[in-house]
């Protein structure tokens, strides 16, 4: 697969209340996508609407936790870079009299 390694991709298969006209049994498009090393898959059905709102739901929770961990290393490389290596102690103000 020729895409950015951010991308998240997806394997819906549809019709899954079509069991008697299956071509593709589960275990192949399991295997497709540990293969292609895909991020998910789902057998869905427009007609009955079987997990059709999980598929959103996992999309949803797929993209968050790649936005928490994109931000926690962001964090990380910013605090390593700005972390300043000196033994002099901070300056303070002086307070004023009078």
């Amino acid at each position: 697969m020729n895409s950015s390694p951010d991308i998240k991709v997806f394997l819906i298969g549809n019709k899954a209340d079509l069991e008697e006209k299956r071509v593709i049994n589960r275990d192949e498009a399991e295997k497709y996508k540990n293969d292609y090393d895909l991020d998910y898959f789902i057998e869905t059905s427009a007609k009955t609407g079987m997990n059709a709102q999980e598929i959103f739901v996992q999309a949803a929770k797929i993209l968050y936790d790649d936005y928490v961990l994109y931000n926690n290393e962001k964090k990380n490389k910013e605090n390593n870079t700005n972390t300043k290596l000196t033994n002099k102690p901070e300056k303070t103000k002086k307070k004023q009299c009078c």
